[in-house]
């Protein structure tokens, strides 16, 4: 905070320049020189120094010094939020959304994750059986896939999820595919199985972007949540049983309390109407 400021609340709040000179550990002349120099930057006088020992302040000073006090609290609020955040670094965690999830869950659980001042986030996009892979090796502390897996020391819980349906060209024969690991993948190998369809021509295509802008520009078909697709991109729907369930995951045991604790943040956000 200013140091002409300063001194000028501890002269308006003990109206002696003695006083105040000991409050800030200064001498009597540096409080004089001081309360003048910041009467000249303003223009106006701020106390009246007829006194023997007590100044007496001005209409202006009042009015100073309601300002002042503001900007006093919001110099401390800072100060100690900025002491805190030194005493107690930000705890950085990794989290992995597949790429289905990142469009539709992260826009709704990003703000209030970042409200959180206990955590520094990174988000980080790949397939369900790679974030079940990095959750394993400790690389990414929580992840949102789109098909149950089970692993050893894996904590999973069921979220909401979203409808597939059939995006494309119904007499398209070339089928586009998520690669292997994909939770789009494991649903579109069971449809086209359980149809009985032996696919004439596949394409393997690793973003759902990229499907996207095929199937916009009338190239292929594949089984894609509905509520990433566009508007101009055909579809047909599908029974309940490729309504799918999202999954947070992440290790049973986690390193501190603080990271127990997340689990429990991205449950509430995400389950929130």
């Amino acid at each position: 905070m200013d140091k002409l400021l300063v001194t000028f609340i501890a002269v308006y709040e003990t109206r002696n320049f003695s006083l105040a000179a000991k409050q800030l550990f200064i001498s009597q002349p540096s409080v004089s020189v001081q309360i003048n120099q910041l009467e000249k930057q303003l223009g106006v006088s701020l106390f009246d120094r007829s006194g023997h020992r007590q100044v007496q302040p001005t209409l202006a000073a009042a009015k100073l010094f309601s300002t002042a006090e503001q900007l006093r609290r919001t110099w401390e609020q800072g100060y100690e939020q900025l002491k805190q955040s030194a005493e107690q670094p930000q705890i950085k965690v990794v989290l992995g959304f597949s790429q289905t999830t990142s469009v539709e869950l992260l826009p709704k659980v990003i703000k209030p994750l970042l409200a959180d001042s206990r955590f520094q986030f990174e988000i980080q996009t790949m397939n369900s059986e790679s974030i079940l892979q990095a959750v394993v090796d400790r690389k990414v502390a929580y992840g949102i896939i789109e098909k149950p897996i089970v692993a050893d020391y894996v904590l999973q819980t069921e979220l909401p999820g979203d409808q597939l349906v059939l995006a494309g060209h119904a007499d398209a024969r070339l089928w586009l595919l998520r690669e292997p690991g994909s939770g789009v993948r494991h649903y579109t190998e069971a449809y086209i199985h359980e149809q009985g369809i032996v696919p004439q021509q596949t394409l393997v295509v690793d973003s759902n972007q990229s499907i996207i802008g095929l199937l916009t520009n009338g190239i292929g078909k594949t089984l894609m949540s509905e509520g990433i697709l566009p508007d101009q991109v055909s579809r047909q729907p599908l029974s309940s049983q490729y309504h799918r369930h999202f999954y947070l995951i992440g290790l049973d045991q986690q390193p501190n309390a603080q990271l127990a604790d997340l689990r429990n943040v991205l449950s509430q956000v995400i389950l929130q109407p």
